[in-house]
């Protein structure tokens, strides 16, 4: 069974708005004609060398990458670009990047339930400001905080990198401090410390931060947590493709097997 890239756009836009994107960010379908049949769906963070390989093995006619395979304005079309290459073979790429950080059951979303943030309790860290006239969901925007059930900051590291699929994470903090507040920001979430520091967390988990930054939070009594970029957003991306394949039943859409965080424990 096919489907015009067209509905499944439409999907797209249902499951993360664009509108909710960020102005610097580029999202929505990069390269692709909207009237072109699509059987076989793929979705990653990245749109890496190794993701396009599979994604042509698959026969993919749609990549759904959560970052942005082409980001700034281009003059000249490089022949070895990935982009590039997926314009010759046929293949659509779209990206929901931002709108999937800040639309309900998103990426921080994700974050915030893999720390324990249990979803009634969860509020934005930086709220969506809707369009004047324009009736948005509550609870969206960027970045999440909420309450925990109070426990020592290894334990909840353990239940977030067991919830991440991961063995590793960066902690700056006391891993025997009691924790009870919790922010996320996924990604490079270092700019929202400062809101996680007036909502009163006293752990902000995030992809990546500066060195300096993570100083300014344990001078603020805020212990941080550091998985790496995409790791704060790859498990998330996964529950991202298990809800377009539902809505796109009987289509066939499927999580990257190969994408992977660049950076290693070595």
């Amino acid at each position: 069974m096919s489907m015009k890239l067209a509905e499944i756009l439409r999907t797209l836009d249902e499951l993360a708005p664009l509108r909710y994107a960020e102005s610097w960010d580029n999202v929505g379908l990069l390269v692709g004609d909207p009237d072109a049949d699509v059987e076989r769906v793929l979705v990653t963070v990245d749109y890496s060398s190794i993701v396009a390989e599979e994604a042509r093995s698959r026969g993919a006619e749609l990549v759904v990458a959560y970052h942005p395979p082409m980001f700034a304005p281009v003059k000249r079309v490089p022949h070895e670009a990935l982009w590039a290459d997926a314009i010759r073979r046929g293949i659509a790429l779209y990206s929901p990047h931002t709108a999937l950080d800040v639309a309900l059951d998103g990426t921080n979303d994700f974050l915030a339930g893999a720390c324990g943030v249990e979803a009634s309790g969860r509020r934005p860290l930086r709220p969506f400001a809707a369009r004047p006239g324009a009736t948005e969901p509550d609870g969206i925007g960027l970045g999440r905080v909420g309450a925990i059930a109070p426990a020592p900051l290894r334990d909840v590291v353990a239940r977030l990198k067991l919830a991440l699929g991961l063995e590793y994470v960066l902690v700056a903090g006391a891993l025997d401090v009691v924790v009870s507040r919790v922010a996320v920001a996924a990604g490079a979430g270092g700019e929202l410390l400062g809101d996680a520091t007036r909502a009163g967390a006293d752990l902000f988990v995030t992809g990546e931060i500066r060195h300096h930054d993570a100083l300014t939070a344990l001078r603020s009594g805020v212990a941080v947590v550091a998985t790496l970029h995409s790791n704060s957003e790859r498990r998330a991306v996964k529950a991202f493709a298990s809800r377009l394949a539902t809505r796109l039943a009987p289509l066939d859409v499927a999580a990257s097997e190969r994408d992977a965080d660049p950076f290693v424990v070595a």
